[in-house]
C-alpha cells in the first residue's frame, strides 16, 4: 500500500510518460526468464545482457497497464484534490529550479541495483522535463567488485582507494561501460504513443526518438595517485579537473551530461577514478546549485536532521579528528573548511603545518582531491594506521587540509556527508543526502516543503539569537530612523529595556543589524493562542541579503515552539512584503476581532493601523529550538 506522497509522485511522473515499471524497495524481484526476444517485442519487456553474452528477458509484474505496485498507473478520482493541491504547492519550486545546474551522485552500491537505478532515471528525466540542467555522477565500484570476484580475483583498497592493477582496469572500464548503457536505456523510453495523442491531435502517424539526450566523453582530466607509503596505487587516479566549458554547452543545448569513474591523462591514459571525486569537482567547477549524494545504510544509520548548518557539519567533522591530529592542526583544518579565503590564510600564518614529506603526496596537486568511498563498502580493505594518518595530515597544504577525504575515511566517517560539506565550503549553495530506497526521493526532496533528506548549507540564521541586555544601545539606534519617520511606534528606552527579553536580534561583528518583537497577546475569545510581532526592521545596508526572511523564519520557529496558534502585525507602510509571506489583511487593526481585547483597547485609531494575520500550524511533534531548521 503506497502512501500519498508516492501515489502523487507516480502521478507527477506519468505527467511525462507512462514509465517503465516501479519497483518498490521492499519488494521481492522476479527472477531473469531466459529466452529471446520477440520481432515486435512489447513495452512490457526489458532487455538484460549478461556479462556472459547470452540474452535475458525480465518481464514486468504485468502487462495490464499497471505499475510494479499492482496499482493502477492512472490517478483515481478521490486523489484529484490532493494533486492539484500538491501541484499548486510544488509550483513555487518548479519555477525556482528552471535552469538551475543539479550535479546528482549515484554510487557504486546504488547504482548495482537495477530497480533503483531505474527509479532514480525516472526521477532524472522528470527533472530535466522540468527545464534543470542535470549532471549525472554514475559510480561503478560494486559492479567493478563483483566482476573481479567472477575472475577469481580479490579487490584490493587501502584507505580507502582501490589498487587498481591492470585486471582491475579491464573491469572498471567494462563496468563504467555497462552501467552507462543502462542509463541511457533508461532515460531513452518515451511516452506511450496513447497518452501523448491524447493531449496532441496529429493527422500523420507519431515515430518517436529517443526521449532524451545524454552525453558522455572524456570530460574527466586525472592523474595517476602514484605510490604513497611504499603503497604503487597503479592505475587509481585523482580527478584534477573537468572540461566545465564543453560540459555546460551540452547542457545549454538540452542534454543531460553523465560522468563515470573513468578519468583520461594527457598521455592517453585511462585511469579509475573515484565517483565522489568526480562529483565534486563537477559541481565546484560548474558553480552547480545543488548537489545531490544518493546513500543506503551508511548515511541512514547517522539519523542526521533534515538539515544540517554548514557550521555544525564542519565541526561535526573536526570532532572526528581531534584525538588524531595536534592543536595547531586543528586550528588549520578549522581554517581551511572556513568559506572567506582571508581567514583561512590568515590562519595558515598563526598554524603553520610541517613541512612536505618526502615522496608525492596525495595532496600536492593544486585541484581538489580524492574523495574514497567507505572502506566499509569495500570488502576487505586496509586501513590507514593512526601513524600513517597523521603522516597525511602533516603532510598537506593547509588550505587543502579538508579536501584530503581519505582522513575521513580512515576514521569510518561516511564519505558522502564529508564531500558535501567540502563542495559547500567550495562554493556550492547547497548540498542533499537522500536515500536512494525511498521512491522518488529526488522530486519529493526538491518539490514538497519539508523534503526527505539532509540539506547542508551554509547557516540561514547566522548571528540571530535573542536579544542580550548589552544589546539595548545597539537596537535603540537601530529603531530610531524608522520611528522618526513614523513607520514604528516610538517607544522609551525604559520601555525598550522592559520588552528587552522579548526582542530577538541579528548580530554581527558587535553589531545589531535587524530586529524583532514577539509579544503573547493571550488568547481571542474563540479560543486561538494569538502573539504579535512588532518592530520588526532590518538595517538598510543590508536589504535584500535574504536577513528578514531568516529573521521571520526564526521568530516563527519560536512562535510554533510555543504553541501560538496565530501572528498578527500591525502595519502602516510595509504591507507588501508581508503579504508575500502569507499575512493576509484584515482591516484597521481598532476593530478587529482577531485581537485580544486587551490589545485592541491600546491601538489609537487615528493611527489607523492595518491588521494583518498569518495562521500558523500545529505542530506534529515537539519542535527542535529555532534557527536549528529552515522555515517551517
Amino acid at each position: 500500500m503506497l502512501t500519498w506522497p508516492h501515489r502523487r509522485v507516480q502521478a507527477f511522473r506519468s505527467g511525462r510518460s507512462a514509465g517503465p515499471a516501479r519497483y518498490g524497495p521492499g519488494l521481492r524481484l522476479l527472477p531473469r526468464v531466459n529466452g529471446t526476444i520477440p520481432r515486435e517485442a512489447p513495452s512490457v519487456y526489458e532487455v538484460d545482457t549478461p556479462r556472459n553474452g547470452s540474452s535475458a528477458v525480465t518481464p514486468e509484474p504485468n502487462g495490464n497497464g499497471k505499475n510494479g505496485t499492482g496499482i493502477s498507473s492512472g490517478l483515481s478520482k478521490q486523489d484529484f484534490g490532493k494533486f492539484v493541491q500538491f501541484f499548486r504547492q510544488a509550483s513555487p519550486y518548479v519555477v525556482g529550479h528552471r535552469g538551475k545546474t543539479f550535479v546528482i551522485v549515484v554510487p557504486g552500491n546504488v547504482s548495482a541495483n537495477r530497480q533503483l537505478l531505474q527509479s532514480v532515471m525516472a526521477d532524472i528525466a522528470l527533472l530535466h522535463g522540468l527545464g534543470v540542467q542535470v549532471i549525472v555522477v554514475v559510480g561503478a565500484q560494486q559492479l567493478i567488485d563483483d566482476m573481479l570476484k567472477e575472475r577469481g580475483l580479490t579487490p584490493k583498497y587501502v584507505g580507502g582507494y582501490r589498487l587498481t592493477d591492470r585486471e582491475a582496469m579491464r573491469c572498471a572500464v567494462e563496468a563504467a561501460g555497462q552501467i552507462r548503457t543502462t542509463c541511457e536505456q533508461f532515460l531513452s523510453k518515451g511516452p506511450a504513443i496513447p497518452m501523448f495523442r491524447r493531449h496532441t491531435k496529429s493527422d500523420s502517424e507519431v515515430h518517436f526518438e529517443p526521449a532524451l539526450r545524454v552525453i558522455s566523453g572524456n570530460y574527466i582530466t586525472a592523474k595517476r595517485r602514484g605510490v604513497l607509503e611504499g603503497v604503487d596505487f597503479g592505475l587509481t587516479g585523482e580527478v584534477r579537473f573537468v572540461l566545465k566549458d564543453d560540459i555546460r554547452r551540452q547542457l545549454d543545448c538540452g542534454n543531460i551530461v553523465l560522468l563515470s569513474n573513468i578519468g583520461f591523462t594527457a598521455a592517453g591514459e585511462v585511469l579509475n577514478c573515484n565517483t565522489y571525486d568526480v562529483g565534486l569537482h563537477a559541481a565546484a567547477e560548474l558553480g552547480a546549485d545543488k548537489l545531490f549524494f544518493l546513500h543506503l545504510d551508511e548515511v541512514a544509520a547517522l539519523h542526521l536532521p533534515p538539515w544540517l548548518p554548514l557550521s555544525e557539519a564542519q565541526s561535526m567533522l573536526a570532532e572526528k579528528l581531534q584525538n588524531s591530529i595536534s592543536a595547531q592542526q586543528m586550528q588549520a583544518l578549522r581554517a581551511s573548511m572556513d568559506t572567506a579565503p582571508a581567514a583561512a590564510a590568515a590562519a595558515a600564518a598563526a598554524a603553520p603545518l610541517g613541512p612536505l614529506q618526502g615522496g608525492t603526496s596525495a595532496s600536492a596537486s593544486p585541484h581538489l582531491q580524492q574523495p574514497p568511498e567507505p572502506a566499509s563498502a569495500h570488502g576487505p580493505a586496509s586501513s590507514l594506521s593512526p601513524q600513517q594518518l597523521l603522516r597525511a595530515v602533516s603532510a598537506m597544504k593547509q588550505e587543502e587540509l579538508v579536501v584530503d577525504l581519505d582522513i575521513w575515511s580512515a576514521q569510518g566517517f561516511p564519505t558522502a556527508v564529508s564531500t558535501c560539506v567540502v563542495a559547500c565550503c567550495k562554493g556550492v549553495r547547497r548540498a542533499h543526502l537522500i536515500d536512494a530506497r525511498i521512491d522518488g526521493g529526488l522530486l519529493l526532496e526538491l518539490y514538497s516543503r519539508d523534503g526527505v533528506g539532509t540539506m547542508i548549507s551554509a547557516d540561514f540564521y547566522e548571528g540571530i539569537r535573542p536579544a542580550l541586555p548589552s544589546d539595548l544601545d545597539g537596537l535603540a539606534a537601530l529603531l530610531e530612523p524608522l520611528e522618526a519617520a513614523g513607520n514604528l511606534v516610538r517607544r522609551s528606552r525604559e520601555e525598550l529595556a522592559d520588552l528587552l527579553p522579548s526582542f530577538t536580534v541579528i548580530e554581527r561583528d558587535n553589531r545589531i543589524l535587524g530586529a524583532a518583537l514577539l509579544l503573547n497577546l493571550g488568547q481571542t475569545p474563540d479560543g486561538v493562542a494569538v502573539a504579535e510581532v512588532g518592530a520588526f526592521c532590518v538595517d538598510p545596508v543590508y536589504r535584500g541579503s535574504g536577513r528578514g526572511d531568516s529573521l521571520l523564519d526564526y521568530v516563527e520557529q519560536d512562535a510554533r515552539r510555543r504553541g501560538i496558534q496565530r501572528l498578527v502585525l500591525l502595519t502602516t507602510r510595509t504591507a507588501d512584503w508581508f503579504e508575500q509571506r502569507d499575512f493576509r489583511w484584515q482591516g484597521a487593526a481598532f476593530a478587529s476581532e482577531l485581537l485580544p481585547l486587551g490589545r485592541r483597547a491600546r491601538i489609537n485609531p487615528a493611527r489607523n493601523s492595518q491588521l494583518y494575520a498569518k495562521s500558523l500550524e500545529a505542530a506534529e511533534g515537539e519542535l527542535s529550538a529555532p534557527g536549528k531548521r529552515i522555515g517551517f
